[in-house]
């Protein structure tokens, strides 16, 4: 009997020793498991701080997103309102060009006149010429003197002023 006393005393001890290491270890446990929570406490506080971080971050890149949106769709109204003028100008462009072109032939037509006037005009001249009286077909021999063109209103040598038709004498000095 002493024998299953001493048994029992020990598997009381090892029971006590194992309850008490158990115990033990449990509290390491729960403290070891508060720790652990403190830390994911802490790091999901950070997690979350980051996340508010972002999200105002975003909104700031929203805004800025918004304010490039307004910037680009005035820019683009610019552009169609700069390519509708570029437009109006070519077409402006265009009737100066057609105008210069219908100029340059109406100057054409009108050189083309000119000569023709000019030959023309030679020709006159020349039948003009042709048609005067020189003073040795009319047998009269004036001393020097130059027929009268009867266009002319005045005689240079003589100061005197044609009245009609007929010239006036010339007066020798």
């Amino acid at each position: 009997m002493k024998k299953g006393k001493l048994v029992i005393l020990m598997i009381g001890m090892v029971v006590s020793g194992i309850t008490s290491a158990n115990a033990q270890s449990k509290k390491e446990k729960i403290e070891m498991l508060t720790r652990k929570m403190d830390s994911l406490e802490k790091t999901l506080s950070v997690k979350n701080e980051s996340l508010v971080q972002l999200q105002v971050k975003l909104a700031k890149q929203e805004g800025t997103t918004d304010a490039h949106n307004e910037e680009i769709k005035r820019l683009e109204n610019k552009t169609d309102s700069l390519k509708e003028m570029l437009i109006s100008k070519n077409m402006t462009i265009e009737s100066q060009a057609s105008k210069i072109n219908q100029l340059n032939l109406d100057i054409s037509g009108l050189q083309t006149q000119q000569k023709e006037w000019t030959t023309k005009n030679d020709s006159l001249t020349v039948a003009l010429n042709s048609l005067k009286q020189k003073p040795s077909d009319t047998g009269i021999i004036l001393n020097d003197a130059k027929p009268a063109d009867p266009l002319k209103k005045e005689d240079p040598k003589a100061g005197n002023t044609v009245s009609g038709n007929k010239p006036n004498p010339i007066i020798k000095n």
